[in-house]
């Protein structure tokens, strides 16, 4: 990597961090300067230019990655877990993760809702495809559609029902939400994505464990 490249991936990355630590001390979302966000950043104008077309790019882009750093995180569930420990694992640990940052990505969506729905499908399209058990099944079930098509329609549906509690979440947290009353509310979508995701791949969880001890003798 060369000098200049070095300061092109710094000045990105500190463009990114300090729109995060400005959403995440409350700053209205449409209120933010590009002044605002360059001073926190320590960078020029003309950088911030070289790297995004506007607040709402940057803000899109902060998101995307704060949402794949949140998946990394979630702990490690053994070598091929069933599906009901794979799905309720990986839920329960993202969803704790969203639920910290809510405000962020609440912020995040209403400045950007379309595009970055978008991002988040075609990122969540690709887990379910190469880092899910459903994965083989999506890739297996005949029809016109592709797998890709058939993941892109799992994924948007789990995104539309996570983005609706989050913004639900808002209220809740507004009118002085428990933290076991949270703790539910997490639960209760957990089990209700596991269900939808199932049933709309149309695998079932014997299936789903057929493919993992295939995949163990394989």
């Amino acid at each position: 990597m060369t000098q200049e490249d070095a300061r092109f991936v710094r000045s990105r990355a500190a463009l990114i961090a300090a729109v995060v630590e400005l959403l995440d001390e409350g700053n209205d979302a449409a209120q933010l300067s590009i002044t605002d966000i360059v001073g926190r950043a320590g960078v020029s104008r003309p950088t911030f230019y070289k790297h995004f077309d506007d607040t709402a790019a940057l803000i899109r882009e902060a998101a995307l990655r704060r949402l794949q750093a949140a998946f990394e995180r979630i702990p490690s569930l053994g070598d091929d877990p069933s599906w009901p420990m794979f799905v309720r694992g990986t839920l329960r640990a993202l969803l704790h993760e969203l639920a910290v940052d809510a405000p962020f990505y609440r912020a995040a969506l209403e400045t950007s809702f379309g595009l970055l729905t978008g991002d988040v499908i075609t990122y969540l399209a690709t887990r379910l495809l190469e880092s899910s058990p459903l994965g083989p099944v999506i890739r297996r079930r005949p029809g016109p559609d592709t797998p890709r098509d058939r993941a892109e329609f799992l994924a948007a549906g789990a995104m539309w029902h996570v983005t609706r509690w989050l913004f639900a979440a808002a209220g809740s947290e507004a009118g002085g939400e428990s933290s076991a009353d949270a703790r539910a509310s997490i639960d209760e979508l957990v089990e209700r994505l596991s269900s939808l995701l199932l049933a709309s791949s149309g695998a079932t969880v014997a299936e789903l464990d057929a493919l993992r001890v295939e995949h163990v003798r394989s």
